[in-house]
């Protein structure tokens, strides 16, 4: 009676023990959205180091593979983009949207051996990737994140997850963007269409912000 006692209570101390340690790096609470951890000049988020974490790595975490699709937009502008139509984390669900850290140059030259290529309503071009480049594609970090949750967000949730927005930016009367510099983050809140986060490296932020100040007004009043 006595060794079964002292084999439940020592059971019970390593199941104790086991809870009180920390997590690994496959922590759930570290794939949440508003876990945002500086690394460096760059941003942790999702379990995803900007800059450094691949999207071959990337698709191992989600569990899936990515929609991989090189564009290019006016003025010859181009972004190879990586999109997962559904991505289950911590229990929530949402698309996301991975764009490479690549040059334009490189982006030029992929482009130019593309192997399939179709003109979108937009006027943009996107192109399907030779099996190489592809394979190129997969083992270049990730440059930017964008989130789009299945649930809409409320004014409330958000500051309570980021805090008070450094800056908020109308885009229309529709549409409030909410910045966070220092976190390399962009919330874009919206009444009537899905609401977006977007993560860059905090040193990087300015190509968020450039193309929402050439024709906005900065607000100082939030949505409520």
């Amino acid at each position: 009676m006595k060794t079964a006692l002292g084999v439940l209570l020592v059971s019970l101390l390593m199941i104790v023990i086991a809870l009180l340690m920390p997590r690994g790096d496959v922590d759930e609470i570290a794939l949440l959205p508003w876990q945002i951890e500086p690394i460096g000049d760059s941003i942790r988020v999702f379990g995803l180091t900007l800059g450094q974490t691949t999207l071959g790595v990337a698709e191992q975490r989600f569990q899936g593979d990515a929609e991989v699709s090189l564009f290019r937009r006016d003025e010859n502008v181009y972004s190879m983009e990586a999109y997962f139509d559904k991505v289950e984390l911590a229990g929530l669900s949402a698309k996301m949207v991975l764009v490479m850290d690549m040059s334009q140059a490189q982006l030029a030259e992929i482009y130019a051996r593309g192997a399939r290529i179709s003109t979108l309503g937009s006027g943009s071009n996107k192109v399907s990737l030779s099996t190489a480049d592809l394979h190129l594609t997969r083992q270049t970090p990730v440059a930017s994140i964008t989130y789009l949750p299945s649930i809409s967000l409320k004014p409330l949730q958000v500051e309570r997850a980021f805090g008070v927005p450094r800056q908020t930016i109308n885009e229309n009367e529709d549409k409030a963007h909410w910045l966070y510099p220092d976190l390399g983050l962009d919330v874009l809140l919206s009444e009537k269409e899905q609401d977006v986060l977007q993560y860059v490296k905090p040193s990087r932020f300015e190509q968020i912000l450039k193309p929402l100040t050439l024709t906005p007004v900065a607000m100082s009043a939030k949505k409520s």
